[in-house]
């Protein structure tokens, strides 16, 4: 009986290590997978922060509190408030310009329609990321820290500026002010877009393959060749 007993005990002692040791291992592997995944998470975190609060209210302790890490454990990824406002418009750039890309198709052998694509493609951004695209354009670009960043800046502006060359060259464009035809046009759709987002202008009804008709109707009579 009493050697019984003894197997038991030393059963439930071996039992008892092994749950200790894989709770362990499973607290170690959320952690590590936890912070394999920081940045981004403090990234999402930041822009619902940002919707609900603003970006004054914006704190890299209170993320590491939402986001259950250290308060220290930010600061990793991001040196401060700034940094990480700054990879936001960064990322919020890059992703604008792989849409409008994505959306412009063949520049060199059709940039009329590559500047109508691309124009959509702007408007339906900013609509789909309103606190992204408010935070792209509120930021001076010296604040971006450092030159990939800096020039996620000016990747979409460049695929306007490719478009009008081409435009320009093949003769389907007006023979215009290359720089008169680019701040032009971006300044007509980037302020369409900050209406569209202030809930002035409302495309709930609108078919997106007619949302940048207005746009069109002005820009085809300005630049578009006969």
């Amino acid at each position: 009986m009493k050697k019984h007993v003894g197997i038991v005990v030393t059963a439930n002692f071996w039992l008892n290590v092994s749950a200790v040791y894989l709770m362990l291992s499973c607290m170690n592997t959320k952690v590590a997978y936890h912070h394999g995944n920081l940045r981004q998470a403090l990234m999402e975190e930041a822009l619902i922060c940002i919707r609900e609060q603003g970006a004054d209210k914006l704190s890299l302790r209170a993320l590491a509190r939402q986001v259950g890490v250290s308060q220290a454990a930010p600061y990793r990824h991001f040196e401060d408030k700034v940094a990480l406002l700054s990879a936001l418009a960064s990322d919020g750039f890059h992703r604008l310009a792989n849409e409008m890309k994505e959306a412009m198709g063949d520049i060199e052998h059709d940039p009329v329609g590559a500047f109508q694509r691309g124009g959509q493609a702007y408007i339906k951004f900013a609509e789909q990321n309103p606190e992204t695209y408010r935070l792209m354009y509120s930021m001076p670009a010296e604040e971006f820290d450092d030159e990939e960043m800096e020039n996620c800046h000016h990747e979409a502006f460049h695929l306007l500026e490719k478009t009008v060359d081409v435009g320009l060259a093949t003769g389907a464009f007006k023979s215009l002010n290359k720089d008169a035809i680019v701040l032009a046009s971006w300044s007509l759709v980037h302020g369409y877009a900050q209406l569209v987002i202030d809930g002035i202008i409302e495309l709930d009804d609108i078919p997106a393959e007619q949302q940048f008709q207005p746009l069109g109707m002005v820009i085809n009579t300005g630049i578009f060749a006969d």
